[in-house]
């Protein structure tokens, strides 16, 4: 017999809100709507119901969260830093963490590092609105 503790709600909500800024304010820098439609399609970071349990159990909801929040950490703050390499090391062993919980991340570092070292700006689907207008 195995005891297992459950994962709060708010962690199970924060897994989401976490996967929700990859989706809304990480990818779009990143990658052009019809390759984030491809990700959507593949289920990158998505969380399976028949996986669901395993994920939402305390330990491996915390670990999710964590390897979540460092990997947007890492990829926010490769543009202000030239150490790549210690980035890239933390964002591997992250990325592997995140995958052990049953999240599907099939990136790697460089994947992220853009083309002549700039983002992309353009308007993206998945991007929020900048403001809104009620008619």
């Amino acid at each position: 017999m195995r005891v297992v503790l459950a994962s709060t709600k708010e962690q199970e909500e924060k897994i989401e809100e976490l996967i929700q800024y990859m989706y809304s304010f990480i990818f779009p820098k990143y990658f052009k709507d019809c390759e984030i439609d491809t990700f959507i399609d593949i289920k990158v970071l998505h969380v399976d119901p028949s996986e669901q349990d395993q994920l939402y159990t305390l330990t491996i909801a915390f670990k999710a969260i964590a390897s979540l929040q460092a990997i947007i950490h890492i990829l926010e703050l490769s543009n202000q830093t030239t150490d790549r390499s210690h980035l890239a090391c933390l964002f591997d062993k992250n990325v592997k963490i995140l995958e052990e919980t049953g999240l599907f991340f099939p990136f790697l570092y460089k994947n992220f590092i853009p083309k002549n070292n700039e983002t992309l700006n353009h308007c993206s689907i998945f991007s929020p609105a900048s403001n809104e207008y009620l008619i």
